[in-house]
């Protein structure tokens, strides 16, 4: 197992140093292999152990990425070479209605001595509310592929990968209109070829990508003026509400019931296996941003989704969150799992807090880019995020056990 991240410390000058070796770490992933990517990094005086004493993680693993297979720009294999390069012991992959992924990390992983979790990330019919599902144990779940209920569960996927695509399609020319009435020439409109060269020509695309793209046809002076400096901002600002626009993706339900019904469906037919699966909100903050949901609205759906959904646990001290968001999140959680001991609410214990969860996509810190960087979070250079911004709230190895724990029960409620 990797050894824990030796860091240089926080600061100014250390976060330059980090984020040069990132973006060396980012040039060298173009190696075919493990090797060669070492290789690489060694001639750019940056060997295995360097890389961990300027660049490690504060945080031992990272359970929320996105690869090729989604909306991300590192494919699987390569992202087990980041984390093992980085010292996390632990990465989750969480594709966007996606686990095409899962078995080519879980494979170099295993060979580079990191421990991976396969997930997925299932989108629904209301903006903002997005459920992670993950599957501790790998070699169930890969069995799980092969079953007609698994096959099932992949089409499904397939089918929402399909919508999505199609919705991404039709966001571009309102985002391309939205960016000329802020005064980006014609010339600099987002075309389908960038989108092709970002997945490589391969199908589904995904609308964070456009906001990516959005973001950098605006300078300075514009993203200071809307308030926009990262492609998360731009998400809910503009291609968000276009979606909403076109009814064409996760915003046009309001209602929670309605909008997982399709999800609440799939998730009882896990269950209904042997598969032992845990299912977890991601960045709840979210509901409030991207899905305009009162805290209030926020509670009432963490508690119906225990309820009617399996929930197991909440993202808690993601890259979105702050002191403020962390402790309101955990005051909803005790709440719930309050009602769950009392018998007021069925479910097989106490809801998870689930930290370790930076939502990794591209790998390009800073400020200029806004992207959230894999086991740091936001890493930029304003104070506060020169060593990233995750909060965890339990143990590491803690957590990994009460998912593990938790995915056996689900197994034998069968």
């Amino acid at each position: 197992m990797p050894t824990a991240p030796d860091q240089t410390g926080d600061g100014l000058a250390a976060y330059r140093l980090r984020e040069r070796a990132l973006y060396d770490l980012r040039d060298a992933l173009a190696a075919d292999s493990w090797d060669a990517f070492c290789e690489t990094l060694a001639r750019r005086d940056l060997p295995e152990a360097r890389v961990r004493q300027v660049a490690g993680p504060p945080v031992p693993m990272d359970l929320h990425t996105h690869s090729t297979y989604s909306d991300g720009q590192v494919p699987p294999r390569k992202l087990a070479w980041l984390a093992r390069i980085l010292g996390l012991k632990a990465i989750g992959l969480t594709d966007h209605d996606s686990v095409s992924g899962t078995r080519e990390l879980y494979s170099e992983a295993m060979l580079l001595g990191v421990a991976a979790l396969p997930g997925v990330e299932l989108s629904t019919d209301r903006a903002g509310l997005e459920i992670l599902v993950y599957f501790p144990d790998a070699g169930a779940f890969f069995d799980f592929l092969t079953t007609p209920p698994g096959r099932r569960f992949s089409k499904y996927l397939a089918r929402k990968q399909t919508d999505v695509h199609q919705a991404t399609l039709k966001v571009v020319d309102s985002v391309n209109r939205w960016l000329k009435k802020q005064g980006v020439p014609a010339g600099e409109a987002i075309t389908l070829e960038e989108l092709d060269a970002w997945f490589g020509g391969q199908p589904p695309y995904y609308p964070g990508t456009v906001a990516v793209l959005g973001l950098a046809r605006l300078d300075a002076a514009r993203r200071k003026r809307l308030g926009i400096h990262d492609p998360r901002t731009f998400n809910t600002k503009v291609v968000t509400p276009a979606l909403k626009r076109l009814g064409a993706a996760a915003g046009a339900r309001a209602d929670v019931r309605e909008a997982t019904q399709e999800v609440r469906r799939q998730l009882a037919a896990i269950h209904r296996t042997d598969l032992g699966a845990v299912v977890i909100l991601s960045h709840p903050k979210e509901l409030v941003t991207k899905g305009r949901m009162t805290l209030g609205q926020v509670a009432q759906t963490i508690r119906y989704l225990t309820e009617k959904a399996s929930l197991d646990g909440v993202e808690v001290g993601c890259s979105r969150d702050d002191a403020s968001d962390v402790r309101i999140w955990r005051e909803m959680i005790d709440e719930v799992s309050a009602d769950i001991a009392a018998g007021r609410l069925d479910a097989p214990g106490p809801l998870l807090v689930a930290s370790y969860s930076s939502d990794f996509h591209v790998l390009a810190p800073g400020r200029a880019t806004g992207e959230i960087t894999l086991g740091f979070g936001l890493l930029d250079e304003r104070p506060g995020h020169q060593c990233g911004n995750l909060r965890p709230q339990t143990g590491a190895d803690e957590l990994l056990e009460a998912m593990r724990q938790r995915a056996a029960v689900r197994a034998r409620q069968t």
